[in-house]
C-alpha cells in the first residue's frame, strides 16, 4: 500500500510540471487473464478467464522535455483478471495503477501509431475462488487468505490513435512478485503469478 501512495505521488508531481501538456480520458477494455502457479520445480496454468479493465487516464506531452512524440501515461482502473480451472475459476478485482512512457508516430493528420511500456501497481480489493460442489457454488476469499493484496509488474502496450481521440491497443502485463502468501503454514514454497493479455480503447479529451 505505501508502494502505491508514492506512485500516486510521484505521477502527481510529474503531472503538476506542465499542466497545459495533458490531456485526459476514459479507458476500458477486455482482459484474457490466467494465473500461473510453480511449487517444487513444476508449473501449473490455468486457463484463461475472461475479464474486463475500467477507468480514467492522463497523459502528458513530453516533446518539450526529451523530443516529438514522447509522452507519459496515467491511469486508474479497476481491473478483473483471475483463472479458470475445471470445476472453479479466480476473480481477482484489483484498483491499478499503471505508469507508461510511450511514443506516438504520427502516419497522417488523423492516424498515429502508439506504444508504450512501463510498470504497474495493483491492490487486491474484491477477490473470490468460486467452486462448484454437488451443484452448488463454494465461494471463498482471496486476498488476505490464499493471494497476497499488493502486486506489481509490467505493462506493455501498443496500437492506434485517430483522430487525435480515439485510441484502440493490445495490451499484454506480468506480475513480477510472488502473490501467494506464505504465512506459516499456508501455500508454504508455492509461487503464484498472474499474467494478462488485454483489448483496450481509450476517448480522450
Amino acid at each position: 500500500m505505501k508502494r502505491i501512495i508514492v506512485a500516486i505521488v510521484a505521477v502527481m508531481a510529474t503531472i503538476g510540471v506542465s499542466a497545459q501538456d495533458l490531456r485526459y480520458g476514459v479507458t476500458g477494455g477486455i482482459n484474457f487473464s490466467w494465473e500461473r502457479a510453480k511449487a517444487g520445480g513444476v508449473g501449473v496454468s490455468s486457463d484463461s478467464y475472461i475479464g474486463f479493465q475500467a477507468g480514467v487516464k492522463a497523459e502528458m506531452d513530453l516533446s518539450t522535455y526529451i523530443m516529438d512524440g514522447f509522452y507519459a501515461e496515467g491511469s486508474l482502473l479497476y481491473n478483473l483478471k483471475g483463472g479458470s480451472y475445471a470445476d472453479s475459476h479466480s476473480n481477482l478485482g484489483y484498483l491499478q495503477l499503471p505508469v507508461n512512457f510511450g511514443y506516438r508516430y504520427s502516419v497522417a493528420d488523423s492516424f498515429a501509431i502508439i506504444g508504450s511500456l512501463g510498470p504497474y501497481f495493483g491492490l487486491g480489493i474484491l477477490g473470490k475462488d468460486v467452486t462448484k460442489v454437488d451443484g452448488s457454488k463454494l465461494k471463498t476469499d482471496v486476498f488476505g487468505k490464499r493471494l497476497q493484496r499488493f502486486d506489481f509488474g509490467l505493462n506493455y502496450k501498443v496500437g492506434v490513435e485517430m483522430w487525435d481521440k480515439w485510441q484502440f491497443y493490445l495490451g499484454f502485463e506480468h506480475s513480477l512478485l510472488n502473490l501467494s502468501k506464505t504465512e506459516k503454514g499456508v501455500a508454504d514454497g508455492i509461487k503464484t503469478k498472474v499474467t494478462n493479455f488485454y483489448i483496450g480503447t481509450a476517448l480522450m479529451f
